[in-house]
């Protein structure tokens, strides 16, 4: 699109129809879009990173070969992983918040994030410029080799509508090539850190997570981007929801089917709350009329078309007056719904979000070949050659796979057809592993260990930022350039 395109809407039109583009189904209109922008188009490397993202992901579904990503603790590991032959690196948010929770207070806090993962985009991604001009000055290798399109973790984007189309912008403005928005519900406090009160997941309604996702594209469309949105969904892990309001959650949303002498609220401690939910014998509203009316259940069906669980259950009792279900007993103290997170939850939800969003991730805890299978078999039925994500828990051998199963993993995931397979929190037990063995080693063996581990490796190093001297016999030809460019006798 030409500077003199820019706000004209039929050639906004025109690169919808884009292979890149055109898969999109959006709410909005190419004049809105040309309404919102500025009246000059940015200027910006998000652009080139996304078409390179764009272009391995399309390799990876074509050739049914895997394309993993580690998590980058900082800019000397994304360049490690580079050298090591990596071809995207992934940025969290949790652990790029992390490491300011010791200096800031308690807590991952909601706002931290909007500041620190577009702030650690951009130093990964200025040092990849910053390596591959290093590259040219020494002409030791392809130009592009350090650019690895950078994938980040925009969380639930912290907020509304411009909340998120603000930390967007950011991300596009770092250099970002992917990022990924989920339907959590934001904030901290979403679960006790001890566990007190059991595991607690809690997603959004549907309709909310879709806006989520048009916000974040909207912004996309304002710029002129094709970074890549990722539509993560935690609905397979999930156990409450904050409304009921949405029709498309109402196979998921949770009741008890006997009266109960108290709320779920009134219990105390993981016995009693574990042993009020077998008592309650929870289940959705269309299992349990099913159950209890067989007879009735294609007439209350046909009847609860589009209907949410409020209107449906109105229809049961009418139906059947003597029904009984209540999916306000097992609310929470913070007013959330019980809700039956599964891989149906996940496909529901992704199928929704694949209208909006150019790759779909269902996060899982832990990898099980047939639920893998089943997400991508359920997203492909209704978006064929739907790219889809897949997070490698760190359980897979809790999960007591055999090294053989362990290395074919990636393998039997690209098979199924997915193109990005990635290890989100591998940075800090990799590095931490690392510096603990050379560090007891230092100190327990003295000097010696530390000549033999680590400064005789750093002289092995060539261009990671590892070897201090590198930035003098490197980069210091670059400043020495700018200099005689400056000139003395002025």
């Amino acid at each position: 699109m030409t500077d003199a395109d820019w706000l004209n809407p039929s050639a906004i039109e025109e690169w919808w129809a884009t292979p890149s583009q055109r898969g999109i189904k959006r709410p909005y209109s190419a004049d809105t879009v040309a309404s919102l922008r500025d009246v000059f188009p940015e200027n910006h490397h998000s652009n080139q990173m996304a078409l390179k993202l764009r272009g391995i992901f399309e390799k990876s579904q074509k050739e049914k070969t895997p394309n993993i990503a580690m998590n980058a603790v900082d800019a000397v590991a994304a360049e490690l992983m580079a050298e090591a032959g990596f071809e995207t690196v992934y940025i969290s948010g949790e652990r790029s918040v992390e490491s300011k929770v010791a200096i800031d207070g308690l807590g991952l806090d909601s706002t931290d994030h909007t500041t620190f993962v577009p702030k650690k985009v951009a130093t990964i991604h200025r040092s990849q410029l910053l390596h591959s001009r290093a590259l040219r000055i020494k002409k030791s290798g392809p130009e592009d080799a350090s650019l690895l399109p950078i994938i980040a973790d925009a969380g639930s984007g912290q907020g509304q509508h411009t909340a998120i189309m603000k930390l967007v912008k950011k991300l596009v403005q770092s250099g970002v090539a992917g990022f990924h928005l989920d339907d959590l519900l934001p904030g901290s406090g979403l679960r006790k850190h001890d566990s007190e009160d059991g595991n607690v997941t809690v997603v959004v309604p549907t309709n909310e997570y879709l806006r989520r996702l048009v916000s974040a594209k909207l912004q996309l469309d304002i710029m002129g981007s094709e970074v890549v949105s990722i539509a993560r969904t935690d609905a397979e892990i999930a156990t409450h929801i904050t409304s009921t309001i949405d029709y498309r959650d109402r196979p998921f949303i949770l009741g008890a089917t006997v009266p109960m002498k108290k709320h779920y609220i009134h219990t105390e401690g993981n016995s009693d709350r574990a042993e009020w939910r077998r008592e309650a014998k929870l289940k959705t509203l269309d299992e349990a009329f099913r159950s209890a009316q067989p007879n009735l259940y294609d007439q209350f069906i046909e009847q609860t078309k589009k209907t949410n669980v409020a209107e449906a259950l109105a229809v049961a009792r009418q139906l059947a007056p003597d029904f009984y279900f209540d999916y306000e007993s097992p609310r929470t103290a913070e007013g959330w719904y019980a809700y039956k997170g599964g891989i149906d939850a996940a496909i529901a939800r992704s199928n929704n979000a694949g209208f909006i969003s150019s790759v779909v991730w269902a996060c899982t805890h832990s990898y099980r070949a047939e639920s893998a299978r089943r997400f991508a078999s359920g997203v492909r039925a209704v978006h064929p050659g739907k790219w889809m994500a897949y997070n490698i828990a760190f359980d897979v051998g809790a999960n007591r796979l055999s090294g053989e199963q362990t290395e074919s993993l990636p393998q039997s995931l690209a098979t199924m057809g997915y193109v990005w397979l990635f290890l989100p929190l591998s940075d800090l037990p990799t590095v931490g592993q690392d510096s603990k063995l050379a560090i007891k080693a230092i100190k327990e063996q003295g000097l010696s260990s530390y000549l033999h581990r680590v400064s005789t490796g750093e002289v092995r190093q060539h261009a990671d930022g590892t070897n201090s001297e590198w930035w003098w016999k490197v980069m210091g030809k670059a400043a020495d350039q700018a200099a005689d460019a400056i000139g003395r006798d002025l």
